[in-house]
């Protein structure tokens, strides 16, 4: 029997990462290949250096030897928040006489919300279903149900031609001709947030180096999506300002800081710099400037949720993906206690793999395998 295998891209705000992937024992992944190159990210969209992009994924692709391998077949590549716009749709087609709902009849509906929708400018990455209703019946799956109207509201994700073709030229440089892009936030919420919470709709948070994302997602699709250029990337700079530390330095005192815990005065981390010297850094210092900032996402957060027009109660669940917050002793804690939200750290339903930091990749191989041909 074959074998299904996928290689897929994630385009993160401080890492390229590959992974290659085929289906494992009960639904799960079994991972071939998987390897990570930093770059300097993205910024509101655009690529902090994009002269350098090309190298740095030739360099990664090579680093699993993709042309021997022949994994250059297709291509899956994730999109980040920051370069994808997400549009609501809603549509309705006759069923023909007193007919069942067929394949044909949601095929043409997804047609007629991306008509509507008027998305000339953008590339359609993905169109997912939120609701289904036949005749006034509300229906998670339509197929085979009998009535004379059916409709839907539909999430579309879009990202600008002229981002999907400077990465098209890029890919075909690379030997890639066969690719197909994904929305990172989709492939996230399908992955993380059990479909039973996706009914009544949940929150997904990626806090990554450089960026942030808020997306509500309602059943198999997103409604709202909101990101702004702000992660831990910003705490580390912090921290560097503060007290004066290499990046390197302050990255390592990041890791220390437990902002959980309330520091005395004479309370110090003990900082081992990339000089070989210890460097005491009051913990109250540290702690304060930590959650200063993280007190700062929290606030927008909270601003996409309103941009969003998300009024919610505080029982709606909440996941949090990435590394920016999720790494911080103390820090899921304290984003919960800003938000007033319960949250919940995001995970990869996968032995040894459930880092918040690495759901991503996991979640971008899995939806590429379900919905390969």
């Amino acid at each position: 029997m074959f074998k299904k295998e996928v290689v897929c891209l994630e385009i993160g705000s401080s890492k390229l990462r590959v992974i290659v992937a085929s289906e494992g024992v009960n639904d799960t992944l079994k991972i071939k290949e998987l390897a990570s190159r930093d770059y300097d990210g993205y910024f509101q969209s655009e690529f902090v250096d994009e002269k350098h992009l090309a190298p740095h994924l030739f360099e990664l692709f090579n680093s699993i030897d993709f042309k021997s391998k022949k994994y250059y077949k297709k291509l899956y590549i994730s999109l980040p928040a920051e370069m994808c716009k997400v549009v609501n749709s809603s549509a309705s087609v006759d069923i023909e006489g007193l007919g069942k709902a067929t394949k044909n009849d949601l095929d043409n509906l997804s047609f007629q919300a991306i008509e509507k929708a008027n998305v000339d400018e953008y590339e359609v990455v993905s169109i997912s279903p939120i609701s289904y209703a036949v005749d006034d019946n509300q229906l998670q799956n339509p197929l085979g149900k009998k009535g004379r109207l059916l409709s839907g509201e539909f999430s579309i994700i879009l990202c600008e031609k002229t981002l999907i073709e400077k990465l098209n030229n890029i890919f075909s440089d690379l030997g890639f001709f066969n690719v197909e892009y994904v929305s990172e936030v989709l492939c996230a919420a399908l992955y993380i947030v059990p479909e039973e919470e996706r009914k009544e709709g949940a929150i997904l948070i990626d806090i990554g180096h450089l960026s942030t994302s808020v997306t509500y997602a309602k059943n198999d699709g997103i409604n709202s999506l909101t990101s702004f250029s702000i992660g831990g990337g910003h705490i580390t700079n912090d921290l560097s300002e503060a007290f004066d530390l290499v990046y390197e330095d302050a990255e390592k005192l990041k890791r220390m800081v437990v902002i959980s815990v309330e520091a005395d005065a004479l309370d110090y981390y003990d900082l081992p710099s990339v000089e070989g010297r210890i460097q005491r850094i009051p913990q109250a210092d540290a702690n304060a400037v930590v959650s200063y900032r993280l007190e700062a996402i929290a606030s927008a957060i909270n601003q996409c949720l309103i941009i969003q027009g998300i009024n919610l109660s505080s029982y709606v669940p909440v996941y949090l993906i990435g590394g920016g917050a999720s790494k911080i002793k103390g820090g899921k804690d304290f984003l919960s206690k800003c938000l007033g939200r319960n949250i919940t750290l995001g995970r990869a339903p996968l032995p040894g793999k459930d880092k918040p930091e690495e759901a991503v990749i996991y979640a971008i191989a899995d939806y590429a395998l379900k919905n390969c041909e």
